[in-house]
This record gives C-alpha cells, structure tokens and sequence, in this order.
C-alpha cells in the first residue's frame, strides 16, 4: 500500500468510524441510551461481568484510567446499586467488585439488545461479508493488543 493510498484509507477510516459508532448507539435503546448509565459504566459492569470480580487496581488498568477515576467510576455504580465491594476476610484494603443483581439484569439486557441489533444490522450481509468482516477485526484487535 502506498502512502497516498494509506492516506486515503486513514482519511475514510476516521470519518466513517464515528458516524458508524454513533448509528449503533442510536440503534440501541437500553440503560445507555436512556441515560440512566453511562457507556464507561457499562463497559466497567460488563468487564466485571467477564472477570468475575476485581479489584481497584485492575480495574483501573483494564479501563487505562488512573486509580481515582476508576474509585469514582465504581463509587457512581455502588450507588445506583449495580456493584457490590467485597472486602478481603484476612486483609481489608484488599476490596474485589462484583456485580448485584440489579448490575447482572442491566448487563444482561444490554447484551440482549445489542444482540439483537447486530443481528439485524449484519443479517443484511451475505455470510462471506460477515466472516471477512470477523477476520480482519480479529487482525485489528491483535495488531492493537500485540498478540500474534
């Protein structure tokens, strides 16, 4: 690839990029787009959804947000009841978050939802789309994420 044709794609990338992020969230009425989280509360509850649980500090590094960002992040989520803290029994300071049922249901729905959405969305693409679209996300998320 030339620079010039790099260029050209980088330049067509960055627009189409947010206008397709903005058309999904558009897409997607749940708990985000109703206003009553926010899309980095939504994304800390599904990863404590994935992970299990963690503490502060993981949190923070999972989120590439500084340790007081994400205390405030949870702090927002504890009151609205959608985390619980967990204290470790033999070390205090020592706090793992988890989910509440109420995280669990909000997590679940929104799941649910975009789901659906992407059904719907690439159900309009032939199965060769879909599977060359899967195969060069894959290459992307490892070129970021460094994985081989």
């Amino acid at each position: 690839m030339t620079k010039k044709s790099l260029k050209k794609f980088a330049d067509e990338l960055a627009s189409l990029m947010p206008s397709i992020m903005r058309g999904v969230l558009k897409k997607q009425s749940d708990e985000v787009m109703s206003g009553h989280i926010t899309m980095p509360q939504f994304i800390v509850l599904e990863l404590i959804k994935i992970k299990g649980g963690l503490r502060m500090t993981e949190i923070a590094s999972e989120m590439g947000i500084t340790l007081p960002a994400a205390t405030g992040l949870i702090d927002r989520l504890h009151t609205l009841k959608m985390i619980t803290r967990v204290y470790n029994k033999n070390d205090r300071r020592i706090i793992r978050v988890i989910l509440s049922s109420k995280g669990k249901r909000i997590v679940a729905n929104i799941v649910s939802k975009r789901m659906m959405m992407i059904k719907n969305v690439f159900g309009k693409l032939t199965e060769i789309e879909r599977q060359t679209y899967l195969k060069i996300l894959r290459k992307v998320h490892n070129v970021i994420y460094n994985e081989k």
